[in-house]
């Protein structure tokens, strides 16, 4: 308003605003106050004001269904319908609607619930005032507890199927799941019980007992060297809210998985909806980005991969022979000798001084004839003789670089029987 050159609707304003005492100043910060405004409207003004949790289950053959209504102490209505996909008898549906109704309270941060069912026999299991026998049921009763522990105070009561019919009906619509218009209710979807979600309890026997004692107890193992191990391991670890994490690097916090559950965590990754059936340490990788961590994860994704069925069928086939080629000797007796003359050697009968040997390289066959003088026609005569007409016409002869060997005789006499002659340095 006080800029020079405004017009029109702007001037006629400062003209009406002018004959009053106006000063103008730069507003504050206002983060301090919208936080506080924030608080005030969002957060309770008494936490030990009652919820009421009204709940209900339906099964039928279409499915499982779920209802829930919680009231807040203002009067404000919450909806909730569940589906769950399997068969269930009436009981668990209802015990899995109580379940629902106080993990929806804990949700948002009630600390005093009151339950109200329809079921006699649920809410008198529930008291106390019916024994159950069912390992089933007790299971169920034994979940219902550990989450009501998390409450300050809550109780269960039974009241007529008329004053319960809106719970009922959200119950039928999960199961029958075909009328979802209502943007009032809020419809999920579980595919198993309660009771099978749920994590066993650590046995005494799990890997990471030891470490949880000595992360929340300082209690070590007797044996010394086991004991160094879980002392120069527990910086690795954290334990919160009863689950032990490890820590990763430049990565979040990877949760302790139970022998129990490594075979279902790796199937799930490696074959599942989406699966790709990965590698060993591509698997083992993937398994860990998804926030897993056991001692040997490496050595189970590389089993599991050499278990898959499909893994062995659609993979890759390597030709490569396992070791190298060793060059083996053909089994061809006869083929090759090796020529030689021995002596000189004392006087014999007939002047006979030297002796002419010929020597098989496969099989060591020795064939010798004494001689008076060495000559090519002498050792044409005794190739002919020995070699030739006993053992067929050789491929190759090897001898040294004796002139008997090298003649023009000999040399045409080999090429006339196709022999090669071989003459080593």
């Amino acid at each position: 308003m006080t800029h020079a050159e405004v017009s029109g609707r702007m001037i006629k304003w400062t003209i009406e605003l002018g004959e009053y005492d106006i000063e103008y100043k730069p507003r504050a910060a206002i983060k301090a106050q919208a936080l506080t405004d924030f608080l005030t409207e969002m957060i309770q003004s008494a936490k030990e004001e009652v919820w009421r949790v009204f709940v209900d289950g339906a099964s039928n053959l279409s499915g499982c269904g779920l209802g829930v209504v919680l009231i807040a102490p203002s009067e404000e209505n919450i909806k909730l319908a569940l589906r769950i996909d399997s068969r269930v008898t009436n009981n668990e549906t209802e015990y899995e609607a109580v379940l629902s109704g106080l993990q929806a309270a804990r949700e948002v941060g009630a600390s005093r619930v009151i339950i109200y069912s329809d079921s006699q026999l649920i809410t008198h299991h529930i008291k106390g005032v019916y024994e159950t026998k069912d390992e089933k049921m007790l299971k169920y009763l034994r979940l219902i507890t550990a989450r009501a522990a998390t409450l300050t105070d809550w109780s269960i009561e039974q009241i007529p199927r008329e004053e319960n019919k809106e719970v009922d009906n959200l119950a039928k619509l999960a199961a029958s799941i075909s009328d979802k218009n209502t943007q009032e209710i809020m419809c999920f979807t579980r595919l198993m019980l309660s009771v099978d979600e749920e994590e066993p309890p650590l046995r005494m026997n799990s890997w990471m007992t030891p470490l949880i004692e000595y992360i929340v107890h300082g209690k070590l193992p007797e044996d010394r060297a086991q004991a160094t191990k879980i002392k120069r391991q527990a910086p690795r670890f954290v334990f919160l809210n009863k689950v032990l994490y490890r820590r990763s690097y430049q990565g979040p916090l990877l949760k302790c998985i139970l022998e129990s559950k490594v075979e279902y965590i790796l199937r799930e990754i490696h074959e599942g909806c989406c699966g790709e059936h990965l590698g060993g340490m591509a698997l083992s990788r993937k398994a860990m980005l998804a926030g897993f961590w056991w001692p040997r994860i490496n050595q189970d994704a590389a089993r599991l991969v050499r278990r898959c069925q499909g893994c062995q069928h659609h993979s890759n086939f390597c030709h490569r022979l396992a070791v190298s080629l060793q060059p083996i000797s053909p089994s061809c007796p006869f083929d090759q000798w090796g020529l030689d003359i021995a002596g000189l050697f004392p006087r014999a009968r007939a002047q006979k001084k030297f002796l002419l040997v010929a020597v098989d390289y496969f099989s060591k066959w020795v064939e010798a004839e004494p001689l008076a003088r060495i000559t090519e026609e002498e050792i044409m005569k005794f190739l002919w003789k020995n070699i030739v007409c006993r053992y067929e016409i050789p491929r190759r002869l090897i001898s040294d670089n004796g002139r008997q060997f090298q003649g023009k005789k000999i040399t045409s006499w080999c090429l006339e029987m196709k022999i090669i002659q071989s003459f080593p340095q």
